[in-house]
């Protein structure tokens, strides 16, 4: 008797099987949407490069978050050089496009060429209301080690075509001699 009582006990009822039934999830699960993709774009080039924009503007609004505390700097270049040693001299050539000679400043030192300057439109916000404002004021500057000293009085400089070039002459410069191999 106590063997039927227990296998009763251990059975499931019907009241319970209809509860455990109706509590499994059903097969068919509705599809929520993504934020990633809310809807189906119809050119994936543009598609990311809103995203790519979104981007840049979260990250510039998390490093820079008071625009308008902050002053626009002009753009810094940095000129391309060739520096070429000629023996007694060295001719130092920057590329320096729509700047005149009046922008560009140069220091020598026994060692060394500073180069900069300013160039370009320069906003006065107080003379005009401008609606759009695209030319923009640049500025350049360049460090060039040079390996020997040179004479800094007799260094020359000359601007042509957007091309500067410095003749540098060394204070003593190097004899070459050339070798014969036996």
């Amino acid at each position: 008797m106590s063997e039927t009582k227990k296998t009763q006990e251990s059975a499931p009822k019907k009241t319970d099987l209809a509860i455990k039934k109706s509590k499994v999830p059903s097969s068919k699960v509705a599809k929520k949407p993504t934020a990633i993709a809310k809807t189906k774009p119809k050119n994936l080039s543009r598609a990311f490069d809103e995203t790519f924009d979104r981007f840049r503007s979260d990250f510039e609004n998390l490093l820079f978050p008071f625009p308008d505390t902050f002053v626009e700097m002009p753009d810094v270049r940095v000129p391309a050089i060739d520096l070429e040693d000629r023996g007694k001299d060295y001719l130092l050539k920057a590329e320096m496009p729509g700047f005149k000679k009046e922008d560009i400043e140069i220091n020598v030192q026994d060692d060394g060429v500073e180069i900069n300057g300013v160039s370009g439109w320069k906003y006065d916000k107080k003379e005009k209301d401008y609606i759009c404002k695209e030319r923009a004021c640049e500025t350049f500057y360049r460090y060039v080690d040079l390996p020997e000293q040179i004479k800094v009085d007799e260094v020359n400089a000359n601007l042509c075509d957007g091309v500067l070039e410095l003749t540098l002459p060394k204070k003593t410069p190097k004899s070459k001699k050339r070798v014969e191999v036996k």
